[in-house]
């Protein structure tokens, strides 16, 4: 997985205690909930320790909480082995509690670990009061904020609610959800992936498939507000980023039934909003008839009461019915709306025009996955990067196609998220839709495997490509080569085993000499 520079400067900035203060350690070496090794008996060294501290997690595999941790009162860097390799998460059908608690004020950094299961009312996932929380290749998935009955029905933040300032860097957030339900006044569920009250900074991460919704019977009003994203303070800065396929969705009001800004909702009072060389697809904001006299589903894909300015950035596919953008929406240039709802009006955007995005989200070996460009989408070498050397994926921006005219200003960057790559090796540049002229297959090298002998039975392999935007394929012992997804798990007996991979790049060339790598697996008796 790459990494950025950012992250490094960030953490000394973060982190920096008083001369003479050494940060002590805590590590974590088991899974278990609780005792010697723990996630929890570190956290509570930790918070008896003054000042900065860390807790560096060598173990893999599942931290399954039966009760809630301790909340971290001070200045903490929590660091896993990856997001892949170590979930922390709420035990499935135990007591509902969220996973991690920060209080604050002291700033904090979490990194490299998936965050599940949080079950509570206000950020199921993540709850942080403190000045500041990073987020870096962390996953916050399957999270719930739930809130029901009483006068006032108030749940927020299904994946993170953030009171101080929040950073997601090369970080992933999906399939969260917040529920308000049959709030006898208000029903309001905000944020169903991330809330937050504070600034906001998000570069190089994907927020997807999050729900807000506002459900019940009886309910006199119903707002559903900010499916992936809602934005209450600020300012908020959005790069490098892709919001798609988050809904906020609205049925339970008599008298208002309102859903807003299904990818995200932004209402942060006197404070300008930006969003550069990212991408918001499929977002969707809609209501059920309720026969409310207000009943009304703005924003689609984004809705701002105050001022936004996107650029280079593309805005498609909006679901629910209403159009992609609502509110006070500006362009600072190179955008692409597909539809014309975001008032975009410079020379250099691009309207009633689709985007031609791959609609599926994939894993293109990044950080976090995104949508692709096909090779005939308008959006290739008709941006400007103001300033980016790179994009989501981590690759170079711009890589600009010498037989595509750019436009008047721009530096040759494709709009959105997503760079297409000109084929290196190769004798020339070429587009996919003409001829290939690169001929020359990819290599491939296996990046991480398990340990060459254990009595683990499920094995886990990394890989990579030396050509951008490749595919692969995997086979172990004398299985059939299949299609395969970048890690790639399996389960396997005892004995001896071989795994091969080979790449497939772009132009259909394939890996003539396949990686390879053996283990054993002991048997347990």
């Amino acid at each position: 997985m790459r990494r950025l520079l950012l992250p490094l400067a960030l953490l000394a900035t973060l982190l920096q205690v008083g001369v003479g203060q050494a940060v002590e350690s805590f590590p974590v070496t088991s899974t278990a909930d609780a005792g010697t090794g723990s996630l929890r008996e570190a956290i509570e060294a930790a918070n008896k320790a003054p000042g900065a501290d860390s807790i560096p997690i060598a173990a893999t595999g599942t931290i399954a909480l039966e009760t809630p941790l301790p909340p971290i009162v001070n200045s903490l860097t929590i660091s896993g082995p990856g997001a892949d390799d170590l979930t922390i998460e709420r035990k499935a059908g135990g007591a509902p509690f969220r996973v991690l608690t920060f209080p604050g004020p002291p700033p904090s950094v979490v990194r490299d670990v998936t965050i599940s299961g949080g079950l509570d009312s206000l950020g199921a996932g993540i709850l942080s009061e403190a000045e500041s929380l990073t987020l870096i290749g962390v996953v916050v998935t399957d999270n719930e904020a739930v809130a029901e009955g009483g006068s006032t029905a108030l749940a927020r933040g299904g994946g993170i609610l953030s009171q101080g300032a929040l950073t997601l860097l090369e970080s992933f957030v999906f399939e969260n959800t917040v529920t308000a339900r049959n709030g006898s006044v208000e029903t309001t569920a905000s944020g169903g992936g991330v809330a937050a009250l504070g600034p906001l900074t998000i570069d190089g991460s994907t927020v997807a498939a999050n729900l807000a919704r506002a459900l019940g019977v009886g309910v006199e009003d119903a707002l559903a507000v900010g499916g992936g994203i809602l934005v209450l303070g600020g300012p908020t800065t959005i790069d490098r980023s892709t919001i798609s396929y988050n809904a906020a969705l609205a049925a339970a009001g008599s008298d208002t039934n309102v859903a807003r800004g299904g990818g995200i909702g932004l209402a942060a009072s006197g404070s300008e909003s930006r969003l550069t060389s990212s991408t918001l697809n499929g977002n969707s904001a809609a209501t059920n008839p309720t026969g409310a006299p207000i009943n009304s589903a703005i924003g689609s894909n984004i809705q701002s009461s105050t001022a936004s300015v996107l650029r280079n950035t593309i805005v498609s596919f909006p679901q629910g019915g209403p159009a992609s953008c609502a509110g006070v929406i500006s362009s600072a240039g190179f955008n692409l709306d597909e539809g014309h709802s975001c008032g975009f009006g410079q020379s250099t955007d691009l309207v009633d025009l689709s985007p031609g995005l791959n609609l599926s989200l994939e894993n293109l070996g990044g950080p976090t996955p995104t949508h692709a460009l096909l090779e005939t989408s308008p959006a290739i070498d008709r941006g400007n990067s103001f300033g980016g050397s790179t994009d989501q994926l981590g690759l170079p921006r711009p890589s600009d196609f010498p037989s595509i005219s750019n436009t008047e200003g721009g530096d040759g960057s494709d709009i959105g998220a997503f760079e297409l790559q000109i084929p290196l090796p190769g004798p020339g540049p070429v587009l996919v839709s003409e001829v290939p002229s690169d001929r020359q297959p990819p290599n491939t090298r296996i990046v991480k495997g398990p340990a060459r002998d254990s009595y683990e039975r499920e094995a886990k392999f990394r890989f990579a490509s030396t050509e951008a935007q490749s595919s692969f394929r995997c086979k172990v012992d004398k299985s059939r080569w299949r299609e395969c997804r970048n890690p790639y798990k399996r389960s396997v007996q005892p004995g001896k085993h071989v795994f091969k991979v080979r790449a497939v790049d772009r132009f259909g060339n394939v890996d003539r000499t396949p990686a390879r790598f053996g283990w054993r697996v002991k048997p347990l008796s």
